[in-house]
């Protein structure tokens, strides 16, 4: 009879506590189940992640060129990378933002110099950033120049460095700088840095370009710029190179359209009877036989979209005689097909006049009034950064709160503030021509 009793008490009282937590609210309600991240097989004995793009894997300098233009003229044997004295800095042929980079280094086994003159070299990150490489083992320098500073702008917290001839590794995780339209510093560059495993630099604020004489200070830039490894003389060798980008988001998956839908004119969401958006060898291929629109599902603020295309051969009425026009359009809030262009904004993608066409209603309010220019300055270009029709292109967008900047092919075109929309979906457009895309990226800005 005790025996029951004391279990009709303990059960009275986790009855008790249960309508205590519940509540206090449903637990279910703090539960987030999507998006999924992506799973990432983590390498072993030194090898990348899955996920990493390799730099150098110590067999070719492919994806390597000279930072000043040309072939990176570094010697490569036994599987390592070397500088050579007087041919310059090397740069990638790809350019990064916010990443994840991993490389090893050693400086010479003979030790000639000292100080700044001993096993020097440097990580530059987009080109600017620099990460110091140098031989620090009993070599007494100045602190903010040591291995593993960021040069000129913080010392590490510790010297990890291990001796002369032995391969040292440093993993940065590096936050890129944003910047305004008018070139003020959104927010900074940070970087945080491992030598050789042990933390030396935790999330430090980097102050700007990196400088020999002088305060650094920042100076507007592309998003993505490329990674740069110093030549300052001394034969530092480098191996295992392999970098993560950050944040990024591929929107095509090359299977299908999924996270998208189409509306064809105003027959509605979903409708595409003819096909005209299809995904065929790992890209995007749009039709252009039909007025339409492919769009994202999910809306977007705040962010960087690149984009890669080319162009292809057929043209439908009306386009037959004129240019191939087709455009990316962006901050679409409403659900209705013939609301598209009183509430969105265009990159306009036109055959020989990319980039340079922005419009947007009057009055979101009132869509029936007939758009006009956005309000931005105009840029007349004195040449034609598009490539020829059948190569790939790239068009990058940024967009920040409530202003926008569109590149082609790395060349600023336009840039401008629009007061009433920020945020929205984005749209890929058929309008008679036939185009392919081959990647949409985006990046949170």
């Amino acid at each position: 009879m005790k025996k029951i009793f004391s279990l009709f008490c303990l059960l009275a009282l986790f009855s008790v506590l249960a309508s205590t937590l519940f509540a206090q609210g449903d637990p279910k309600e703090t539960e987030v189940w999507t998006p999924v991240p992506p799973v990432v097989t983590p390498g072993t004995n030194q090898a990348p992640p899955s996920d990493a793009i390799v730099l150098f894997d110590g067999k070719s300098l492919d994806g390597w060129v000279a930072e000043k233009g040309g072939p990176a003229l570094w010697d490569l044997h036994n599987g390592e990378l070397t500088v050579k004295p007087h041919t310059g800095n090397i740069a990638t042929s790809r350019a990064f933002a916010d990443c994840q980079l991993h490389i090893e280094w050693r400086t010479p086994k003979v030790v000639v110099g000292e100080s700044q003159g001993r096993g020097n070299s440097g990580v530059f990150l987009q080109g600017r950033y620099e990460v110091q490489v140098m031989d620090s083992f009993n070599n007494p320098t100045y602190v903010n120049g040591q291995a593993a500073s960021i040069y000129k702008q913080h010392a590490p917290l510790v010297n990890a460095s291990r001796g002369p001839g032995e391969w040292q590794t440093y993993d940065i995780i590096f936050t890129a700088p944003r910047f305004n339209n008018d070139g003020s510093v959104r927010t900074p560059a940070y970087a945080t840095v491992l030598h050789n495993g042990v933390l030396v630099q935790n999330h430090v604020e980097i102050k700007g370009s990196t400088t020999y004489i002088g305060q650094p200070k920042y100076e507007k830039h592309a998003f993505k710029q490329p990674l740069v490894l110093q030549e300052h003389g001394n034969p530092v060798s480098f191996r295992n190179i392999w970098i993560r980008e950050l944040g990024a988001r591929q929107l095509l998956n090359g299977t299908d359209t999924k996270g998208w839908y189409t509306f064809l004119d105003k027959l509605g969401k979903n409708t595409d009877p003819e096909g005209i958006f299809r995904v065929e060898n790992g890209v995007l291929h749009i039709e252009g036989k039909q007025f339409g629109y492919l769009a994202t599902e999910a809306s977007f603020s705040n962010y960087y979209l690149k984009v890669v295309f080319k162009w292809g051969e057929k043209r439908y009425p009306p386009r037959e005689n004129a240019k191939r026009d087709s455009g990316i359009l962006y901050h679409f809030a409403a659900s209705e097909p013939d609301m598209v262009w009183p509430k969105s904004i265009e990159f306009q993608v036109q055959e020989g006049d990319c980039g340079d066409y922005w419009c947007v209603g009057t009055n979101v309010d009132s869509p029936n009034e007939s758009k006009i220019e956005w309000g931005m300055k105009h840029i007349l270009r004195s040449e034609d950064f598009e490539k020829p029709r059948g190569e790939w292109n790239t068009l990058e967008l940024i967009c920040n709160g409530n202003q926008s900047e569109h590149y082609v092919n790395g060349h600023l075109v336009n840039s401008g503030t629009n007061e009433s929309v920020s945020a929205g979906r984005i749209l890929l457009q058929s309008e008679g021509a036939e185009v392919t895309y081959k990647s949409v990226e985006i990046i949170p800005y």
